[in-house]
C-alpha cells in the first residue's frame, strides 16, 4: 500500500476511533434509548438504520476523495479556528448530555455532531465533505419528532380517510370513527386500532427526502430535478402508507388481530423498499447541472390497540 493511502487509513480510522469513544460520553444512553423505542413503537426509529447504512455507503463512494484530503492533513498547529471550532462543538455536547440524553432524537443528533466536531479537530480539511452529510443527517434523524408533533394528527386523518376509500371497493364490514376502525374477522375475532401520528408516513417521506438529498450532493443532479422528485415522492410515500394500513385491515379482517401484528412488523419496510429502488432507478438518469452537461460532452463524466 502506498504510503498516502496509508495515512489516510491511519487518519480514517483514528478518528472513527476517537469519535466512537467521545460519543458514548456525549450520549450515554444512545443505545439505551434506542432499544426502549423500537420496543414501544416498533417502525418508529428503524428507518435510521437504512438511513445511517446508505449515508455510510455515499461516504464511502467518496473514499478517493477522502483518502486525499486525509493524505495532506498538517500538523497540530494548522487550521487552529477550525480545530478550535470542532472542539468547542464535542466539548459543549458533553456537557450538555444531560439535556441531549431526554430523547432518542436528540441523542442521535448529539452522536453524529460529535463526529463532526472531532473531524473538525482531527482532520479539518475534511470539512466541506463531512459538513453536507452531518447537516441532512442530523435533521434527519430529528426532523420526524417534530413533523409528527406539527402535522402527525393531520398526516394520520389523510392516512385514514385514504384507506377508508381504498377498503369500501373491497367491501370488507369494518366501522371507522376518525382515525379509528373495528371490524370482526372471519376468524370472530375482534379488530381494533387506532392510526396514530407514528402512522401518518412522516418517518418514511423524512427518510425519502434525506436520501434523496444525500444523492443530490453525489450525483450532482440538478435541483430542478430533485424537487420533482422530492415532491412526487412525498405523494407517492402518502398513498402507500394508506395502502399500507389497507393491507393490514384486509389482512386482520381475513386472519385476525395477531396476523395482523405479525405484518404489520415488516410490511411498511417492504413498501418502501420497493419505493426506493424505483427511485434508484429513475433518479441517477435525470438531469445534472448545465455545467456537468457541459463537462460530459467534452468527454467528462461524472459520478385501543395503536397502529404506528
Amino acid at each position: 500500500m502506498e504510503y498516502p493511502q496509508r495515512k489516510a487509513l491511519v487518519h480514517f480510522f483514528g478518528w472513527i476511533s476517537i469519535a466512537s469513544a467521545l460519543a458514548v460520553l456525549a450520549a450515554p444512553n444512545f443505545l439505551t434509548l434506542l432499544s426502549q423505542a423500537v420496543d414501544d413503537a416498533f417502525g418508529t426509529v428503524l428507518p435510521a438504520i437504512p438511513f445511517a447504512a446508505l449515508l455510510t455507503i455515499l461516504f464511502l463512494l467518496r473514499w478517493k476523495d477522502i483518502a486525499e484530503v486525509l493524505s495532506k492533513e498538517g500538523g497540530i498547529g494548522t487550521e487552529v479556528p477550525t480545530k478550535l471550532l470542532g472542539l468547542g462543538i464535542v466539548v459543549s455536547l458533553i456537557f450538555a448530555r444531560g439535556y441531549t440524553g431526554l430523547s432518542v432524537y436528540s441523542s442521535a443528533v448529539a452522536v453524529v455532531l460529535v463526529f463532526y466536531g472531532s473531524a473538525l479537530v482531527l482532520n479539518p480539511l475534511t470539512r466541506r465533505i463531512t459538513f453536507p452529510y452531518a447537516m441532512i443527517y442530523a435533521v434527519g434523524v430529528a426532523a420526524p419528532a417534530v413533523l409528527q408533533w406539527a402535522f402527525g394528527e393531520p398526516l394520520a386523518a389523510l392516512s385514514s380517510a385514504l384507506s377508508q376509500n381504498f377498503l369500501s371497493v373491497g367491501g370488507i364490514p369494518l366501522i371507522w370513527h376518525g382515525t379509528q376502525f373495528q371490524l370482526i374477522s372471519k376468524t370472530g375475532d375482534i379488530v381494533s386500532a387506532t392510526v396514530t401520528p407514528g402512522c401518518s408516513s412522516i418517518v418514511s417521506v423524512t427518510t425519502f427526502v434525506g436520501l434523496l438529498a444525500l444523492m443530490h450532493i453525489d450525483l450532482k443532479k440538478d435541483l430542478s430535478s430533485t424537487i420533482k422528485v422530492a415532491a412526487a415522492g412525498v405523494v407517492a410515500l402518502t398513498l402507500l402508507n394508506a395502502a399500507r394500513i389497507t393491507v393490514l385491515v384486509w389482512v386482520g379482517y381475513i386472519d385476525g388481530a395477531p396476523a395482523l401484528w405479525d405484518v404489520h412488523n415488516w410490511v411498511g419496510y417492504a413498501l418502501f423498499l420497493g419505493f426506493y429502488l424505483v427511485t434508484l432507478a429513475i433518479y441517477p438518469r435525470m438531469g445534472r447541472p448545465s455545467g456537468l452537461r457541459s463537462q460530459s460532452f467534452s468527454g467528462t463524466t461524472s459520478q385501543s390497540t395503536t397502529v404506528q
